[in-house]
C-alpha cells in the first residue's frame, strides 16, 4: 500500500515531467485488501471447525493450506507496495513534506482508531503507555489490527534519511547496486538477493521471540519488504524489465516452494519453527533444521511477491473507471472491517450455520458493511481524514449529492447530515463490537 495513500501515484521528479501511473500496483493494493477481509473472517471463525468431522475434511486441508501459505506473503507484498508508493511520492516531495504527509495520512487515523474506535479514550493513560511500548504483545496492542499502519509510520520515519539521500543522489552507489542486481542474467538477482537478506534476518532474530503482528523478528522483516519496494522503483526501467523476465520461472517455482513450505511447517521437531521463539522452549537458537526453515520461509514468501507482481504487471496495468474509487476505499474499509467481522462470526456460530456457508455469507456481509461505512464518511469533510481519506470539502463537492447542489447553504445542510451519519457509523461500530463480545460469552 501506501497503505494509505495511493501507491501508484507515480509522479515526476520535477513539475514539468509527465506523471506515470502504475495501475497494476493500485489493483494489487485493492485485491490484497479485499483478500485481507476474507482472510480475517476465515481465520477468526476457524474455531467453528474444531472437533467436527464431516464430508468437508478435504476442503479443510485445502483451507489450511491456503490460509497458511497466504499468511506468509500477503503482508510482505503490501509492505512492498507501500515502499513502491513511497518511491513514487518522493520524486516530487522534500523529506519534510513527506514526513508531514505521513504524519497526517497515517498518524491521524491511527490515533483516531486507537482512542475512539478501540475505546482507548476510556483508559487514556494505559493506552498512551502501550502506544509507546516496544512490542507490547498482541493482547495489549491498543491499535489492534492497525499495527500495520503503526509499523508503516515507524518505517517511514526510520528510512526517510535514506530516501532523501537517494532522491538527492539518483545515481548514488545504492541505486547503482540495485540496478546491477536487477540486471543480473535471467533475473537471478531479484530472485536471490532479497530472499537471502530476509533469510539472514530470520536466522539471526527468529529464535528469540515469537513473531506476531509485526513484532520481534517480524518488525525488521517487514521493514525490509518496505525498503525493497522502494529500491525496486528507484531502479525504474530495470525493475519493470526484470519482473517481466522472471514471470515464467517464478510461476513454476512458487507452487513447489509453497508445498515444500507447508510440509516443512508441519514438522514437530522444533516448536514454532516458522513463527519463531523456540529458544524459550529450551531448543538451541541455531541448527541445520532452523536455518533451512528460515531460508525456505524467506524464499517462499518472496517468490509469491514476485509471482503476483509479475502477473499484475502483465495483466492489470490498465486504467479502469472503478480503480480510483476502489483505491480510495481501501484505507477506510481496512480501518473499520474488524469491527464488522466479529458479529456475523458470533451469530453464525450460535445458530450453527456451518463454517463454509457462514464464511461465504459473512464475508459478503462484511464487504457490504465496509462499503456502506465508506460511502457515508467520504461525504463528511471532517470525517475523511479520520478514516484515511484524502481531501475535504473540495473533494466532497465532486461527488453526489454535493455535485448536484448549487446553493451553498444547501450544501452546508447536506454536510451536517453526513457528519451526523458519520457519528452514527462510529456508534454502530461500537454496537457491533460489543454485540459480538456479548454473543461470544453465550
Amino acid at each position: 500500500m501506501q497503505e494509505h495513500a495511493s501507491p501508484a501515484e507515480a509522479v515526476s521528479q520535477s513539475p514539468p515531467t509527465n506523471r506515470v501511473r502504475r495501475h497494476d500496483i493500485d489493483w494489487l493494493r485493492v485485491i490484497l485488501f479485499a483478500l485481507l477481509i476474507w482472510f480475517h473472517y476465515a481465520v477468526f471463525s476457524l474455531y467453528q471447525l474444531e472437533g467436527k468431522e464431516s464430508s468437508f475434511d478435504g476442503f479443510n486441508i485445502v483451507l489450511f493450506f491456503v490460509i497458511g501459505v497466504m499468511h506468509q506473503w500477503r503482508l510482505g507484498a503490501l509492505y512492498v507496495i507501500s515502499g513502491m508508493g513511497t518511491a513514487f511520492a518522493f520524486r516530487r516531495r522534500t523529506w519534510q513534506t513527506y514526513l508531514k504527509e505521513r504524519g497526517s495520512r497515517l498518524g491521524i487515523p491511527l490515533l483516531f482508531a486507537t482512542y475512539i474506535l478501540w475505546f482507548g479514550i476510556f483508559s487514556p493513560v494505559k493506552t498512551t503507555r502501550l502506544l509507546f511500548t516496544v512490542f507490547p504483545g498482541s493482547e495489549e496492542m491498543p491499535y489492534a489490527h492497525l499495527w500495520f499502519v503503526y509499523n508503516l509510520l515507524i518505517y517511514s520515519v526510520l528510512l526517510t534519511p535514506l530516501f532523501a539521500h537517494i532522491r538527492k543522489n539518483p545515481e548514488s552507489r545504492i541505486v547503482g547496486i540495485v540496478k546491477k542486481v536487477m540486471e543480473m542474467p535471467s533475473g537471478i538477482g531479484i530472485m536471490l538477493v532479497p530472499p537471502l537478506i530476509l533469510s539472514v534476518n530470520g536466522i539471526l532474530f527468529k529464535p528469540w521471540g515469537f513473531g506476531e503482528v509485526g513484532m520481534w523478528w517480524e518488525f525488521p522483516r517487514y521493514l525490509l519488504y518496505f525498503l525493497f519496494g522502494y529500491l525496486m522503483i528507484t531502479a525504474k526501467d530495470e525493475y519493470f524489465a526484470v519482473i517481466d523476465r522472471v514471470r515464467h520461472p517464478v510461476t513454476v517455482i512458487t507452487p513447489i516452494l509453497a508445498i515444500a513450505w507447508f510440509l516443512f511447517s508441519e514438522s514437530g521437531d522444533v516448536p514454532r519453527l516458522m513463527e519463531g521463539g523456540w529458544v524459550n522452549e529450551g531448543y538451541p537458537a541455531f541448527s541445520v533444521l532452523t536455518t533451512v526453515a528460515s531460508v525456505l520461509q524467506s524464499f517462499h514468501a518472496w517468490f509469491w511477491c514476485l509471482l503476483i507482481f509479475s502477473w499484475a504487471s502483465k495483466t492489470l496495468n490498465r486504467p479502469s473507471k472503478w480503480l480510483a474509487y476502489l483505491n480510495e476505499a481501501v484505507y477506510p474499509t481496512y480501518i473499520v472491517h474488524m469491527h464488522i467481522t466479529f458479529l456475523p462470526i458470533a451469530i453464525f456460530g450460535v445458530i450453527g450455520l456451518g463454517y463454509y456457508l457462514g464464511m461465504a455469507l459473512g464475508t459478503a456481509l462484511v464487504m457490504v458493511g465496509v462499503m456502506v461505512c465508506f460511502e457515508v464518511v467520504r461525504r463528511a469533510p471532517l470525517a475523511r481524514p479520520l478514516f484515511g481519506i484524502k481531501g475535504g470539502s473540495d473533494e466532497t463537492n465532486k461527488i453526489w449529492p454535493y455535485n448536484q447542489i448549487k446553493d451553498k447553504s444547501a450544501r452546508v445542510v447536506v454536510s451536517l447530515v453526513f457528519h451526523g451519519f458519520s457519528f452514527l457509523v462510529i456508534i454502530s461500530l461500537y454496537i457491533l463490537l460489543i454485540g459480538a463480545g456479548w454473543l461470544a460469552e453465550i
